[in-house]
């Protein structure tokens, strides 16, 4: 009979059964994979064991450790598999780091961190919920805004990313407001304007109730019953593999083409992908140790009380049953492959997420390449291998895709939908703006009546530990300047000016068209044919950069938004753009504060870190749910190969 373990590896699809049997494999095939059902066992009944835990402790993140970088480059199949687990526990006001040895099932540390937040849990906010509605002011206030049926209410003190209440400095303070989901499936658009609470999240204690009088109601349209009509025309589409899918995925490595690369579903970041290498003339070459999302900043443009604190760090805040959510039939092609995944509750049991990613091949849209010469076409089609995860925070929904091409490149997308927030207000039709002599500062939408959607921004800083041809890498700018011509035709053309980033504020980076560059990735030590270092660029997309003022409080907790661009030195603890703890910061946390030492970064292991943002102007069109909006990037070879690698690729995808 065949054993698990040969069924989780052998299929060429899984089906959901599939998927839940290999995600409760017994043990870890190698040391980056997540953690398994039985090792989170391990930690939490270390944990219950340690003499450390009361019923009041709660663990609010639980990650593996990650083993040293040079043993796991080292290590082969066989080879013992070294497992730790990084903790953070909330214990009554107290944030504790925790560090359990899975294999020796010993507590290695337990040491309280003053002066941090924790990330905040669901069963704080479930509590607060219920400590408000029944505070005798909270009713009040609802009830001067016409509300006296609280059983659709709820209320809650949310965390706040930077400091904005003197408590916050000594206390674990939520502030927030309260929404009535009555005759509705969610509360989004429901909120009951006007109402603002401030509570201790420690003592259960509702510490403030502002009421600032009434705003007419408003709500949303409930969009999962939605009709779902076809357009005039519509055919049905389909995409099949008779033979499976073209990868195949042995003991955790995904093979595709002449990409190798792993991945898991982390609790914070989502997917991390791992030992990403692709075969060139029989050799596999190092492109990237490691890649992931590390942090998400979405400062809203209100000034009003209330809005005035809307500044979220969603990667690091809440952690409530983890960052990624599962996917469906309507996120992922009817081909995909899905992969089920853990994340911890509060007592650091093990939750079974079901579909948190789909893998899929699909073909591309544009040719790998083309020329027409003589009325003769030559060219090649192309396909793509799509690792899809979807982000649900509160109200919005991101969807997460690192793209595999055949020619080299790593595609990574954020596709931005979900619901925009609003608030209610009196007006019910906005004022026409031609009828203004001279137009008026807006902060927002009205996107229906009564509702009026505010503007924000979104930023998300990948971490990139691109290692091109092994870990000794260098930072290479290639900027391109304008030259002055004498005696030609021409007066001007541009030139290439490469220079080598010696320290991390050398390769804090900008983007600007007037003064263009590119950003290599480049070992020093190896050299192609023509003799060019190999390496890999980071090629933007559209992205936005942060222009609010630097010291601004809610911009300093999201310092890493002001530059497209950062690289520092390797260090296994440097892993979140924004620091470990984001909940009541002083600001200027991870990225700012590690390059103000300015280490060097020259022929030495070196992390990227690119910011990927747009502001958010709402539109009508954004309302009830906002149509998916794609921005990217591209990690991309540059002399990496000595020719286009997809010049011989076979006529069909």
């Amino acid at each position: 009979m065949m054993d698990k373990k040969t069924l989780c590896y052998g299929l060429v699809a899984l089906s959901t059964l599939t998927a839940s049997l290999c995600a409760q494999g017994p043990a870890p095939q190698h040391p980056l994979d997540g953690l398994t059902t039985n090792e989170y066992w391990t930690v939490h009944d270390v944990l219950e064991h340690s003499g450390h835990m009361t019923d009041s402790t709660l663990v609010t993140s639980l990650l593996l450790h990650e083993p040293d970088k040079t043993n796991v480059l080292v290590w082969k199949a066989g080879d013992a598999i070294p497992r730790e687990a990084d903790v953070i526990l909330e214990a009554e006001g107290k944030t504790v780091e925790a560090r359990v040895d899975i294999a020796a099932h010993r507590l290695e540390s337990w040491k309280e961190v003053p002066g941090v937040q924790a990330p905040i849990t669901q069963s704080e906010l479930d509590t607060m919920s219920e400590v408000a509605t029944k505070d005798s002011r909270v009713i009040a206030a609802l009830k001067h805004h016409g509300v006296t049926d609280l059983s659709s209410v709820r209320c809650e003190p949310i965390p706040i990313t930077f400091i904005v209440f003197p408590e916050q400095t000594s206390r674990r303070i939520g502030y927030g407001n309260c929404t009535d989901r009555h005759g509705a499936y969610h509360a989004w658009g429901r909120e009951i304007d006007g109402v603002y609470i401030l509570a201790d999240l420690t003592s259960h204690k509702i510490l403030q109730v502002v009421d600032h009088g009434m705003v007419p109601p408003a709500g949303i349209p409930d969009y999962e019953e939605a009709d779902a009509t076809p357009l005039p025309g519509t055919k049905p589409l389909l995409v099949t593999q008779p033979f499976g899918p073209g990868y195949t995925i042995d003991k955790g490595e995904v093979t595709w083409q002449n990409w190798h690369f792993r991945f898991r579903l982390d609790p914070r970041v989502g997917a991390v992908l791992n030992l990403v290498q692709y075969k060139d003339g029989g050799k596999l070459r190092s492109v990237m140790y490691e890649g992931s999302l590390s942090e998400m900043y979405v400062p809203y443009m209100e000034s009003g009380e209330w809005w005035n604190s809307r500044a979220f760090l969603d990667a690091g805040e809440f952690l409530m049953g983890g960052l990624i959510r599962p996917v469906g039939p309507d996120d992922c092609p009817a081909h995909a492959q899905y992969f089920t995944g853990l994340a911890p509750s509060e007592k650091g049991t093990p939750v079974f997420e079901p579909h948190l990613a789909c893998l899929f091949e699909h073909a591309a849209d544009s040719p790998a390449w083309r020329h027409s010469e003589g009325g003769i076409i030559s060219g090649r089609p192309s396909r793509e291998l799509v690792l899809r995860t979807a982000a649900v925070v509160g109200n919005y929904d991101y969807m997460l895709d690192w793209v595999f091409q055949q020619d080299g490149t790593i595609r990574v997308a954020v596709g931005a939908t979900g619901i925009v927030e609003t608030k209610a207000v009196a007006e019910t039709t906005a004022p026409s703006q031609m009828n203004h002599d001279r137009a008026k500062p807006e902060y927002g939408t009205l996107v229906a009546p009564n509702q009026f959607a505010i503007d924000h921004d979104h930023y998300f800083s990948y971490r990139l530990d691109l290692d091109v041809d092994g870990p000794n890498n260098s930072f290479m700018v290639d900027r391109l300047v304008p030259q002055k011509v004498s005696g030609q035709a021409r007066t001007s053309i541009w030139a290439v000016e490469s220079s080598i980033a010696k320290t991390e504020k050398d390769a804090i980076l900008d983007l600007n068209l007037r003064k263009p560059a590119m950003w290599h990735f480049i070992n020093p030590n190896q050299h192609g044919a023509a003799g060019y270092p190999t390496g890999y660029e980071i090629m933007p997309g559209a992205t936005a950069v942060s222009f609010v003022s630097p010291d601004d409080p809610a911009q300093k907790v999201g310092a890493f938004s002001e530059h497209q661009l950062w690289v520092t030195p390797y260090r296994p603890e440097e892993r979140y753009a924004s620091g470990v703890y984001v909940n009541s910061s002083k600001g200027l946390e991870g990225l700012p504060a590690w390059t103000a030492a300015n280490r060097a970064i020259e022929n030495t292991d070196v992390v990227g870190w690119y910011t990927l943002g747009f502001h958010h102007v709402v539109r009508e069109e954004d309302w009830p749910v906002m149509p998916t909006l794609w921005h990217d990037f591209l990690i991309r070879p540059v002399n990496f190969f000595d020719q286009n690698p997809t010049m011989t690729l076979p006529h069909q995808p």
